[in-house]
């Protein structure tokens, strides 16, 4: 039991999470030490029973005891700050999941993926982080920190100055069966008049140079201020091979962080099975900078890359990637035996493809349709930006407007400057790519009307439409809806076509996306929603009873624009953008086609979305080339022939619902109505040609 006395001393939350910690039946003693200075901290050591197996008598084989020893230091603030948990000073270090920190210093623990006090506010109070600690020590004492299940720890390095910025997936893409080593040219900010001095390294795992005198020539300082110089310097990426027996090297031991000299380094490679490889291509760049006078200390990287006996945490690979920076000011300083210092950097990915897609959807692998995108309004691009944010941009934007000021109410895409874009216009779908390019991938835009480039097998090929597996129509033109449905693609092989678009003042939002083949296209799914109007009273009068307001922006005739803010455009196109990533995923989408109405209540916030889907329409095609045909949704062939069954061998009657595309040259069929008991002579042709 904890004196009662001492309890009272302290700062009333710390004595009540004390208490808390003297009832768990794990905790064997509690010792308060005595502080001149509480009201800094207050240290409390607990000593902690673990329930370890019965043949590790008094100690585990990795050096966790019976009974351990856990100081935890409660700063005054507690519980808006956490207590710090340390182990004994001899607690072995080799462990995963300790924090790194100053030499000498007690081990800390690493506890919680995220923030302690967090842990502690909403999830049980200080015996959360108990037991926390209570199941890092079983793993600690059972070596089972590192786990498949939870991913293999990285070799922790917090708290560095110096930052290697570097695609991840194109580092490891590096990495072959063999041994091997490239050289990098990389670009340096070097930062010397600050309290920390720093590097920031943007290192490009796909450009690789060669060692030769001209990369020499052009390393070293570009620009210099005080105290600080950009320019170019080397980078130099190792990675395992094969062990003899033809397996692949792992690195399957946790080893702390440790490395402070060249000679270090080294030694770090070796461990890591890329030691040899390292040093041959360090004697080449030693022979190389032979009589090179060194003015300004060069930052070469080295990035040692580990295999690991699988994935790391929070990753797709077992591929381990550690940057160090050697400060070089003399050739001896790359001898395996130089006490040269080493500079321990952290890795952060740049933007890529792979950072977007991992971040939004897990696997950077998943296999996506390509897709290009007609419109880059304001609907259209905020659909793409959401689309592009995930990694996976449109190849091609095609829209034939350019920006006006009030475009930027709502627009993804943001001006250059104010100035400028009043006075030079710009291309909605050029500034579309434009933005795009920031986030690592290529979309190009194209200045230039829809329908045309539709028209034309030649420009539709050279704007990559014909390579494009899905295509999305933003642009709410009936026009290019019907010429977008009536295109003949090349080959027979018929993108994916998705429209999506708001009515109603911006309460409704509409998506639709084809069936396999173009059956049913786009036309025959918004004369669907037509057809399913005709049974939604509310439906109906949101999106024919009203029109939106309207706002005069400058002067002439087509000077007009919607009113509605961003925010409530923004509120449907997300769930629209939703649809299209299913789509393109392949997520929710079957052979057949599929139409989705979403409404946005009156309070602007709540919203409703509904599914329909629409089997492949039934064609049928009279003899000339030239002709008007037909196409008849499934429900009304369902009925012709259970119409055709009830009376065999008879004419029957009835009215065929739909609308005619002059476009298309074709009438649409979506429904019937009974015929009258007496059938006229034009009811009775009009079924019979249909029969027939």
């Amino acid at each position: 039991m904890v004196n009662t006395e001492d309890l009272l001393a302290l700062p009333v939350a710390i004595a009540r999470a004390v208490r808390s910690l003297d009832k768990h039946p794990q905790v064997v003693g509690i010792d308060i030490a005595s502080r001149a200075d509480v009201e800094s901290s207050v240290d409390v050591t607990l000593q902690i029973r673990l329930e370890l197996p019965s043949r590790f008598r008094g100690e585990s084989p990795s050096g966790v005891r019976r009974v351990e020893a856990v100081k935890f230091s409660f700063p005054v603030s507690y519980p808006l700050y956490a207590p710090r948990p340390s182990l004994r000073d001899d607690f072995d270090r080799s462990h995963p999941h300790l924090q790194p920190n100053a030499s000498g210093a007690p081990p800390e623990p690493c506890l919680v993926f995220g923030s302690p006090r967090e842990l502690i506010q909403s999830g049980g109070g200080i015996l959360a982080l108990l037991q926390q600690l209570l199941d890092w020590l079983d793993r600690a004492a059972m070596l089972e920190l590192n786990d498949p299940d939870h991913g293999w720890e990285f070799v922790r390095r917090d708290h560095l100055n110096d930052l290697i910025v570097g695609d991840a997936s194109k580092i490891r893409g590096l990495v072959k069966r063999t041994s091997g080593a490239a050289w990098h040219r990389t670009w340096v900010l070097a930062q010397f008049g600050q309290t920390d001095p720093y590097y920031r390294i943007s290192f490009k795992g796909d450009e690789q140079v060669k060692m030769v005198e001209e990369t020499l020539a052009s390393l070293g300082p570009r620009t210099e201020k005080d105290e600080e110089w950009t320019g170019f310097s080397l980078g130099l990426s190792v990675w395992p091979g094969k062990n003899p027996d033809g397996t692949a090297v792992v690195s399957d031991q946790y080893l702390p962080e440790t490395v402070r000299s060249v000679q270090e380094l080294y030694e770090r490679a070796q461990l890591y099975g890329c030691g040899k490889i390292l040093a041959a291509r360090m004697k080449r760049l030693r022979a190389l900078l032979d009589g090179y006078v060194i003015k300004t200390a060069l930052p070469v990287t080295v990035i040692l890359i580990a295999r690991r006996p699988f994935n790391l945490v929070g990753q797709t690979s077992p591929l381990e990637i550690s940057p160090y920076v050697i400060e070089l000011q003399s050739v001896d300083d790359l001898k395996p035996t130089s006490d040269a210092v080493v500079r321990l950097a952290g890795h952060r990915d740049s933007i890529s493809t792979d950072v977007l897609r991992r971040t939004s959807h897990g696997d950077p692998s998943d296999s996506w349709l390509s897709w290009s995108m007609l419109g880059c309004g304001s609907l259209g691009s905020k659909i793409a930006m959401h689309l592009a944010r995930s990694g996976r941009a449109p190849m091609t934007v095609i829209d034939n407007d350019i920006m006006d000021p009030h475009n930027y109410a709502r627009h993804s895409c943001l001006p250059y400057s104010v100035d400028l874009d009043s006075m030079f216009y710009s291309s909605k779908a050029g500034e579309f790519a434009h933005d795009a390019s920031k986030l690592a991938q290529e979309t190009v835009g194209f200045r230039i009307d829809a329908n045309t480039v539709l028209r034309t097998e030649k420009l539709r090929r050279k704007l990559k439409l014909e390579k494009s597996k899905a295509l999305l129509n933003t642009t709410a033109s009936s026009v290019l809806r019907e010429t977008l449905s009536f295109t003949g693609w090349s080959k027979g092989k018929a993108p994916r076509v998705m429209e999506a678009c708001l009515m109603g003042d911006s309460d409704i939002g509409y998506f639709s996306v084809s069936g396999q083949g173009c059956n049913p296209n786009s036309s025959d799914l918004m004369t669907e929603f037509y057809h399913h109007m005709r049974r939604d009273d509310a439906l109906r009068s949101k999106v024919m009873g009203q029109s939106a307001d309207e706002i005069v922006i400058g002067q002439g005739c087509s000077s007009l624009s919607m009113i509605a803010s961003d925010a409530r455009l923004s509120t449907l196109t997300a769930p629209l953008a939703t649809l299209t990533g299913n789509v393109l995923s392949g997520k929710s989408v079957n052979e057949i086609g599929q139409f989705n109405i979403g409404r946005l209540h009156a309070d602007g916030i709540s919203q409703r979305w509904e599914s329909h889907s629409v089997e492949p329409y039934t064609v049928v095609k009279g003899s000339a080339n030239n002709a008007v045909y037909t196409r008849l949704a499934r429900r009304v062939t369902t009925e012709i022939d259970a119409e055709i069954k009830r009376k065999p061998g008879s004419e029957t009657g009835g009215v065929l619902v739909g609308r005619f595309s002059a476009i298309g040259n074709v009438f649409q069929v979506v429904d019937t109505i009974a015929a009258p008991p007496i059938v006229n002579s034009q009811q009775r042709n009009l079924c019979w040609v249909l029969r027939g």
